[in-house]
């Protein structure tokens, strides 16, 4: 038992420095990648002797055995579909790396803060971080398209209006839009160049942004494909009605701060008092400290805290 943590306390350690690395250098790292690209590494523009593909790389992972062991899986392609959802440019093999990086960072601080069994539990807890920062980076993508689509569609209207083809105006519209909407309406431009049906098109990009004004944009324009009518008008009401939902979501969000400032207060105040307890009196901290049972309630009240977090501020997220 002693040796396999040991062992596990080696890679967690060895995964923090790549990890913290590969982190703090992640611009100088994507700088380089760019101009690699830029000069021809591996046949680009400068040398030009290796044609450039237009297929898809479908690889999950860098790693060849890695590759072969999760393609085709079904939580692949879901993950898959949550990383793009997220804006990630991560492959699933990369996602799936980083969530083992993070249990055995968490297992290796949790064995030296605890040692025991216990550390299981932080093997849990840093392989849930990822996850979390995932869940929020679709949070704040989400935010973004569903306050850009409002302007955009009032664009795609104006563009209807002025002749352009669908095609051409959500071209126009996805060059005038800033990220994430633009390069989504790009991106579907450039599918249906390259043979993709309108209608495959319209979906992937539904999936893509997975958020229900973009369902009911898409569904709109289905719809009108099928049966005809005044494509203007219809963006037009479409528009008008997300611009409502987003001044009803405000109201919302002003309602229901106050439980939402309450729960991180909640959280935050056991952190604050034990910091103070601790600069006031040292001694008197110890055994939570040092004793087995003073780790296993530091242990049991960061997971209660944890939990008790994510009860409130569900309570406080109300679904549209």
């Amino acid at each position: 038992m002693t040796v396999l943590v040991l062992s596990l306390v080696f890679l967690g350690s060895l995964f923090l420095v790549i990890g913290g690395f590969v982190f703090l250098n992640r611009r100088r790292l994507a700088s380089t990648d760019a101009a690699r690209i830029r000069v021809g590494e591996v046949g680009g523009i400068l040398r030009g002797q290796l044609p450039a593909s237009i297929l898809r790389d479908e690889r999950v992972s860098e790693i060849k055995a890695l590759n072969e062991l999760l393609s085709g899986r079904g939580f692949t392609v879901q993950l898959e579909k949550e990383l793009a959802r997220a804006g990630s440019r991560q492959r699933p093999g990369e996602f799936m790396m980083l969530t083992v990086l993070g249990g055995m960072i968490g297992l290796t601080l949790m064995s030296f803060m605890v040692g025991g069994l216990l550390s299981v539990i932080g093997l849990f807890m840093g392989a849930l971080v990822p996850w979390a920062l995932l869940m929020r980076a679709q949070g704040k993508r989400r935010s973004k398209f569903e306050s850009q689509l409002p302007d955009a569609l009032d664009l795609l209207t104006n563009s209807l209006k002025a002749g352009y083809s669908l095609q051409a105006a959500m071209e126009f519209v996805g060059k005038e839009s800033l990220a994430p909407l633009g390069p989504e309406l790009i991106r579907f431009y450039d599918e249906q160049r390259l043979g993709i049906d309108v209608r495959t098109a319209l979906v992937a990009m539904q999936e893509r942004i997975g958020t229900d004004d973009a369902r009911m944009f898409v569904t709109a324009l289905l719809l009108q494909r099928e049966t005809g009518g005044n494509l203007g008008e219809l963006l037009t009401s479409i528009s008008n009605i997300i611009r409502q939902r987003l001044q009803f979501r405000g109201q919302l969000a002003t309602l229901t701060a106050e439980p939402r400032a309450s729960a991180r207060v909640l959280a935050a105040m056991p952190f604050v008092m034990f910091g103070v307890l601790y600069a006031m009196n040292p001694e008197y901290m110890q055994p939570l400290l040092t004793t087995p049972s003073g780790k296993f309630a530091i242990v049991y009240a960061v997971t209660s805290v944890a939990f008790g977090y994510f009860v409130m501020t569900r309570i406080a997220n109300v679904e549209m």
